[in-house]
């Protein structure tokens, strides 16, 4: 992206109409095909407004869906949470990931093919590292874990995350439950399935 992305109320709600163009324009063909005059004239921007957030339309993609993703692992984890409790919220927010792929399984497939591809990757690991980190914090309140280094164990899960979505993007498969629990007893032996 061609600078920091601002929080700033009016950066945050031009990014989000450029990304919901892209969304509208992609829905039977890939970003490849979409230009910037094009996106700009769905989503009602200035050209010169693209360019203060994004370099083309490959990083919209890579925002979008990267956006897509996060939104999707997030897990809220009441104390009260039992482990078998906590295994079932993280597969059920890898469901959700693994829907929204499906869902736009020929996006998805387009953005991983692209150029644009490793700054997308980037992203998606970045946040299940953040995420891994986090489950294991509340892992070890349950006694799990102890003895995992955080920093290598959250990588290791991270990669393997990003590599298990990708997988699943370029797969046929259809049914996101059965591929979830195939990718939780894929875990590491001190990760919690239900």
């Amino acid at each position: 992206m061609s600078t920091a992305l601002s929080d700033d109320p009016r950066a945050l709600r031009t990014r989000e109409r450029l990304r919901e163009a892209l969304r509208r324009l992609v829905a039977d063909d890939d970003f490849s095909h979409v230009g910037v005059a094009e996106l700009c004239r769905e989503a009602g921007v200035h050209r010169t407004t693209f360019y203060g957030h994004y370099d083309g339309v490959g990083d919209v993609a890579a925002d979008l869906y990267a956006t897509t993703i996060d939104e999707r692992s997030a897990v809220e984890i009441p104390a009260s949470d039992s482990v078998g409790d906590l295994a079932l919220r993280y597969r059920e927010a890898l469901v959700a990931i693994l829907e929204a792929v499906q869902a736009e399984r020929s996006a998805f497939r387009s953005l991983l093919g692209s150029s644009v591809s490793l700054g997308f990757r980037r992203r998606m690991l970045t946040g299940f590292i953040e995420r891994a980190e986090l489950a294991i914090a509340v892992l070890r309140q349950h006694d799990l874990a102890a003895d995992v280094d955080v920093e290598t164990a959250a990588a290791f899960i991270g990669g393997g995350m990003v590599g298990a979505i990708e997988a699943y993007a370029f797969s046929e498969a259809t049914d996101a439950l059965d591929y979830a629990k195939r990718v939780q007893t894929s875990m590491p032996a001190w990760w919690p399935v239900p």
